[in-house]
């Protein structure tokens, strides 16, 4: 039974959303982009047109939302004092969840949340169950990204020599990619029975997971790179699992000697457009290091270098002796590690990780 006492309370959390939105802000914008459409000379520069065009949608959007949520306050209210407990109870519900995902969009105010975002894997400890690990890691941010209409593109794959894979990188793009899979960056520790020794013995392995804002370099100027601190290796791209992508060396690794960062590229046609490719990512990665020595920037990039060892992870994955996912800076924990692993259900975590901070 939800009491009256119930809604005073969800009111209360309600207005708090709303006064933290600041729907007065919202609209103020919304007319400043309205007064500059009224401008014939907009329209000349068709992409900075187009790029407002996106903003207004989503200012029109939350707006809106905002003004739901106040409706939905007063139909309870409504039915509270009409007696009509079912639908009651029901809406509530729904406006209780409705509210929820308006509160979670408050979360994404990083500075680069609303960028894409390059992710790398890379097995540690634990030999081919490690390598097997990041393979089912790869294959959870794959489901993620197509359950939210992210793009998600690989733009490096090493196969291990028996199962999984030795690393992998992937470009993820959508609304607010970073913002969410900056989440994931850290240490990742599974505790299984190993399907890949005779006795099948129960075994821990590591996972690296990195998360990278992409395109910051042009906004961040890190100034020219010197050819003379760049190394570059050339190799034969292959796709996952190790079949042959093409025959001739287009696939690129590319080092930054001063600084040891390292980045590769395959998934491009030739070599010079992996090249091109390459070196983009290695001045986000670069812009990323000077960005962090950067006290207010520091917290936001975190997760970037880590040992993929023990006493390291941000998340436990134990399939034996019992089921469960646990992240240790939330601890929020599922019974039923398939919904993540199989199924790429990440938001509830995400979420949470993201109310922890708050907190």
């Amino acid at each position: 039974m939800i009491t009256q006492h119930n809604l005073d309370e969800f009111r209360e959390e309600v207005e708090v959303l709303i006064q933290n939105l600041d729907v007065q802000n919202l609209k103020n914008k919304l007319n400043d982009i309205n007064t500059s459409f009224e401008n014939p000379d907009m329209w000349e520069d068709t992409e900075k047109a187009l790029e407002l065009n996106k903003h207004k949608a989503k200012l029109e959007k939350k707006i809106e939302e905002i003004k739901t949520l106040e409706t939905d306050l007063e139909d309870l209210q409504a039915a509270h004092d009409l007696g009509e407990e079912e639908e009651y109870i029901k809406s509530f519900k729904e406006a209780k969840e409705f509210f929820n995902d308006l509160e979670n969009q408050t979360f994404m105010n990083g500075k680069f949340d609303h960028h894409g975002c390059l992710v790398s894997l890379h097995a540690g400890a634990g030999g081919v169950d490690a390598m097997d690990f990041t393979s089912m890691l790869s294959n959870m941010y794959q489901v993620f990204c197509k359950k939210h209409d992210f793009t998600f593109i690989f733009t490096n794959i090493s196969s291990g020599e028996e199962a999984g894979l030795k690393s992998a990188s992937f470009e993820i793009r959508g609304d607010n990619a970073y913002g969410h899979l900056k989440e994931e960056a850290g240490v990742h520790r599974l505790v299984r029975l190993s399907p890949f020794n005779s006795g099948s013995t129960r075994e821990t392995s590591f996972a690296l997971v990195e998360v990278i804002p992409l395109d910051i370099h042009t906004s961040y100027d890190i100034g020219d790179v010197d050819e003379k601190d760049l190394k570059w290796d050339y190799f034969m791209a292959s796709g996952k699992g190790g079949q042959s992508v093409n025959t001739t060396y287009s696939a690129v690794r590319l080092t930054h000697l001063p600084s040891g960062t390292t980045v590769s590229c395959q998934n491009e046609r030739n070599q010079q457009q992996n090249k091109q490719v390459a070196l983009k990512y290695l001045k986000d990665k670069l812009a990323v290091i000077e960005l962090k020595k950067q006290k207010d920037l520091e917290e936001e990039l975190k997760g970037i270098h880590h040992s993929p060892e023990w006493g390291s992870q941000i998340r436990n994955y134990v399939l034996h002796p019992y089921k469960k996912i646990k992240d240790l800076r939330s601890n929020w924990e599922t019974n039923t590690p398939d919904d993540l692993l199989q199924d790429g259900e990440l938001m509830p975590v995400i979420w949470s990780i993201k109310r922890a901070r708050k907190k």
